[in-house]
């Protein structure tokens, strides 16, 4: 049989690392918008994805990883201990019918 807090999941959350104005600044309002919407189905992802902590000789902090959508890509660690996607680099490609 499962055992009930086994089977639930902690909520991830992200944050910008070092800071949003190191990572997104200097991005139009709309596209940090948009970063904000990918970094949350991101955490979202890894709700599901990790369930427990990690083992002990494990450190839970995941390589840089990099996903893109649309016309961003996003450079991130998810780190298990804490829960938590940090999103450390944005780059976004502007549209060259709208630029």
């Amino acid at each position: 049989m499962w055992d009930e807090a086994a089977r639930e999941a902690v909520a991830w959350t992200w944050e910008h690392e070092p800071g949003a104005e190191h990572v997104v600044g200097g991005l139009a309002p709309r596209v940090r918008a948009d970063v904000d919407a990918f970094a949350q189905r991101l955490a979202d992802a890894a709700t599901v994805r990790y369930v427990g902590d990690p083992t002990d000789h494990d450190s839970g902090v995941s390589g840089i990883r990099d996903h893109a959508d649309g016309r961003l890509i996003i450079g991130y660690l998810e780190h298990r201990r804490l829960a938590v996607v940090l999103a450390l680099r944005v780059q976004h490609r502007p549209d060259p019918e709208t630029a």
